[in-house]
């Protein structure tokens, strides 16, 4: 299913590169093509994609002007810049900016279509995935469908490790024992009120609660 495939933003004012974009990655992607850098930023600030292609001449604003705004908001979505300005200051202007990656027009769409791949990869290393939901790792961060949960530690160390056990039944010793450490000596209704909590903030996001209630015996993860 397309909803299932990473989500790419490109920026690019170029028809005819848009086209060549979109015949290279409909098979693997879900592509989003804006032409311009105002019409991008409404749709960044409303979903996060999981990589973005950005030229820098664009109609309306300035592609680095935009890659700044990127960065403001997101520091770890993969940008790559493609763009006709190929002089050794453009690239390393790009780069200081915040671009991971940075490709001179005319450019490969094999070797584009390769670096996409190894950006997409780094980028996912310390990121789980899930109906919806994503653990930065890196960050501390849950988001449903890019919206910060804006959780506490302990609500994120839960989530995570729920949704690292998705359709599994984890105890609430298990749960205790890896979120609170050995040691915890406290009142057992913490583990409770801590997913009261986690599950207050997922219902401001989203019309679901994936976390099913065992009685006496745990919670579970069940995204839908």
């Amino acid at each position: 299913m397309k909803e299932n495939l990473p989500l790419i933003y490109i920026v690019e004012d170029d028809e005819g590169i848009g086209e060549v974009y979109e015949g290279a990655f409909e098979n693997d992607y879900q592509v989003v093509i804006f032409e311009n850098g105002t019409e991008f930023l409404n749709a960044f600030a409303i979903k996060r994609p999981d990589l973005i292609i950005l030229d820098i001449m664009l109609p309306d604003l300035d592609g680095y002007a935009i890659l700044t705004k990127i960065r403001e908001s997101d520091e770890k979505v993969p940008v790559i810049i493609v763009s006709a300005k190929s002089d050794e200051i453009s690239f390393v202007k790009g780069l200081n900016k915040g671009a991971d990656d940075y490709m001179a027009k005319p450019f490969s769409i094999l070797e584009l279509m390769a670096r996409v791949r190894t950006n997409l990869r780094r980028a996912n290393l310390y990121v789980t995935n899930s109906n919806g939901f994503s653990i930065d790792n890196n960050t501390y961060k849950a988001l449903y469908e890019g919206t910060d949960l804006g959780l506490t530690l302990k609500e994120f160390c839960l989530l995570k490790l729920l949704i690292s056990k998705g359709g599994v039944t984890v105890k609430r010793e298990e749960l205790f024992r890896e979120v609170w450490g050995e040691s915890f000596i406290g009142e057992t209704r913490t583990l409770d009120m801590h997913i009261a909590t986690l599950r207050d903030k997922i219902k401001a996001v989203s019309e679901n609660d994936p976390i099913v209630t065992v009685r006496g015996i745990g919670y579970r993860f069940e995204g839908k």
